[in-house]
């Protein structure tokens, strides 16, 4: 009994450690994914992008769920899984474990993550598909009426992102969607972290900012001076900084170009692997951040982007999702949208966190960390390592 006991107990140790590693693949890939859909969006001098690569994985791992022959092959490529040796199981497996990893950790930080699929009223759904959709990413399956009552449908789906999201994404379709919509995949994500260590709202004040890296602006530009990890590195000419969120499991890292016209040139050449080994060779020393406050809000339309990264036949006509159900099905749009703000709160005051001054002489070079200039930032897990959200900020 006992040998059999033991026997069972380092088999489920071994399984969960076969899980760790498909989670661990399936968040390099959805990083690497992050990084080439950074890479395709939109963007430029007047144009910031801002998206979570995780949302955006995982609304398409909904569709690979479903997907089968060639439209498999090309999610399972684009989406970085075949790159990571994740079979097609392997990917519902992880996706499972993580869904229920991120709901069950509790967190300082505010992430809601929801998943959806509106389908239309007729379709008649595989039963394998509807248990995949809800047992490996939470999600909820709403049958509406596209054809019959199209400004319902769309006024359903609206209220749901809009609860989800406690009311920061008011809604995600301005019109009516096209009658012959069969098939809508959902993904809303709303974030709101309290630094770790405040930003001193009286220390607040308006400094350049050149938009584009060329044109001066004044706008709110908040200062903290505090232990903070930091790190200049020579190979691609970068500052970075990791700020903290309250209960440090959450992090946002900025990436600061040294030339004011660097970011585009970091954004081509940066790799998940340089991303993090840059994270873990920081070290903290006392240094001044000057970081401007910002809102973004962007919505993305995500079938042109996807189609450039390889992701083609399951928009076309030709479309395999016959793990869904048995007609012609295709997607017909990924629609994307995510919000955040980057203000002083914090749990704590820096001011009252009794900071020991050392006399200059003694220590190296003060660090000013002066975001003047268009830069990237990532907000992500340090427990899960997985990208929630990317930014490139162009203009304010």
């Amino acid at each position: 009994e006992d040998f059999k006991m033991k026997t069972l107990a380092a088999f489920l140790s071994l399984l969960v450690l076969c899980w760790a590693q498909e989670e661990a693949k399936l968040t390099k890939a959805n990083n690497r994914f992050g990084l080439r859909l950074l890479r395709a969006l939109p963007s430029g001098p007047e144009k910031n992008v801002f998206f979570s690569p995780y949302s955006v994985s995982t609304a398409m791992g909904m569709a690979f769920a479903g997907a089968r022959g060639q439209t498999q092959q090309e999610l399972s490529q684009g989406l970085g899984f075949s790159d990571v040796d994740l079979t097609d199981s392997g990917v519902l497996d992880a996706y499972t474990h993580h869904t229920e990893r991120l709901k069950s950790t509790p967190s300082n930080s505010t992430l809601d993550v929801a998943n959806a699929a509106a389908i239309q009223r007729t379709l008649a759904l595989l039963n394998s598909y509807e248990s995949a959709l809800q047992s490996s990413f939470g999600a909820e399956l709403h049958k509406v009426d596209f054809a019959g009552e199209p400004q319902a449908a769309v006024d359903f789906v609206n209220n749901w992102v809009r609860r989800k999201t406690h009311d920061k994404i008011e809604k995600l379709f301005n019109e009516p969607l096209d009658p012959d919509t069969l098939l809508v995949l959902l993904n809303a994500i709303y974030f709101k972290g309290e630094w770790n260590t405040a930003f001193v709202k009286e220390h607040t004040e308006k400094r350049q900012f050149f938009n584009g890296g060329v044109t001066p602006v004044e706008v709110d530009t908040m200062r903290l001076e505090a232990r903070i990890k930091y790190r200049f590195f020579d190979d691609l000419q970068v500052e970075v900084v990791e700020l903290p969120y309250r209960g440090l499991d959450y992090t946002m890292a900025i990436l600061l170009p040294k030339e004011n016209t660097g970011v585009e040139g970091l954004k081509q050449n940066l790799t998940v692997d340089r991303f993090q080994n840059y994270l873990s060779d920081l070290r903290e020393r006392k240094i001044t951040v000057l970081l401007p406050k910002f809102k973004l809000e962007t919505k993305y339309s995500l079938k042109a982007p996807l189609q450039s990264l390889g992701i083609k036949q399951i928009f076309e006509s030709g479309a395999d999702l016959s793990g869904i159900n048995d007609e012609r099905l295709r997607v017909s749009a990924v629609e994307h949208k995510a919000v955040v703000e980057v203000n002083e709160e914090g749990t704590v005051a820096a001011a009252t966190t009794g900071v020991v001054i050392v006399p200059y002489s003694l220590g190296p070079e003060p660090v000013v960390f002066r975001v003047d200039h268009p830069f990237l930032f990532f907000i992500r897990n340090t427990r899960t390592d997985d990208i929630f959200f990317m930014g490139q900020v162009n203009k304010l």
